[in-house]
């Protein structure tokens, strides 16, 4: 809110004793401080109902900011205990990604295709289901229908996150001499 009530009464005091010093008698100075300080009044009530303008720049949100991870928590609720497909679909994509910072790259990412595709070979899928155990496993690669639990998500987004990507290698100092 913009209305300060104490600037009308700071022009009419300063307007006021301003007239008084140029030479009015002080009963037309505070006629005049008193015709300000109702201009001033009238001018920051103008104001007051104006709410303030939204940041015009917004700069983009990063992936797992503090919006992200809470639209895709709210995306978790679904029906019947279930949770949403867009959940299901999110996890699977951040499996994908982490799978692949890990080395085991899955043709088309993991979905409910994964387990019969032909363009997943073998030794892709036995590597993906290492990295991720049997339970998450089945729960990211089972064909639609019928969507997880809410628990069962919630073991997937651990051991997703348990996937983080090897450690770079150190520097060396050969040669810099």
């Amino acid at each position: 809110m913009n209305f300060r009530p104490w600037r009308p009464v700071l022009v009419f005091v300063g307007l006021t004793f301003g007239a008084a010093v140029v030479g009015l008698r002080w009963g037309d100075a505070a006629l005049v401080g008193l015709a300000a300080g109702v201009v001033a009044l009238v001018a920051s009530a103008l104001g007051a109902g104006e709410t303030d303008p939204w940041p015009r720049y917004r700069p983009p949100d990063q992936s797992g900011t503090r919006r992200d991870v809470m639209a895709l928590t709210w995306s978790f609720i679904g029906r019947e205990g279930r949770v949403s497909e867009f959940a299901v679909r999110r996890v699977r994509l951040d499996a994908t990604r982490r799978l692949a910072q890990r080395g085991v790259v899955v043709p088309g990412g993991l979905g409910a295709a994964t387990r019969t595709s032909p363009d997943v070979s073998d030794d892709v899928r036995s590597q993906a289901r290492a990295l991720l155990g049997d339970r998450a496993w089945f729960i990211l690669t089972t064909p639609g229908g019928t969507m997880p639990s809410l628990a069962d998500i919630a073991h997937c987004v651990e051991v997703v996150e348990r996937l983080e990507p090897p450690a770079p290698p150190a520097p060396t100092t050969r040669g810099l001499s």
